[in-house]
């Protein structure tokens, strides 16, 4: 697997001791749009992060995979291509 565990623990650190079942961990290709339209993240006020490096579509999917299944985090491997994120999720977000 080739997970980038630098990206992987900038997403661990923001999220800090909060409970990681509250988050949603993904892939897009159109970040922006997946994160603020479809899932309806509040950019303002909400927390998200994203990965704003490059990375092959490969090792994004292998870091989604290797965070789905180490830790209690929500989402699903597939989505889009390489950017890679992640939010906390609140009553008004959608999954």
């Amino acid at each position: 697997m080739a997970i980038n565990y630098s990206f992987s623990n900038e997403i661990l650190n923001y999220i800090g001791s909060d409970n990681k079942s509250n988050w949603y961990v993904g892939i897009a290709t159109y970040l922006r749009d997946r994160l603020f339209q479809d899932h309806c993240v509040d950019e303002r006020n909400g927390q998200w992060i994203y990965n704003t490096n490059p990375m092959s579509e490969t090792n994004a999917r292998d870091t989604e995979k290797y965070l789905l299944e180490t830790y209690p985090f929500r989402g699903d491997v597939g989505g889009g291509e390489h950017p890679q994120y992640a939010y906390k999720i609140t009553p008004w977000t959608k999954q």
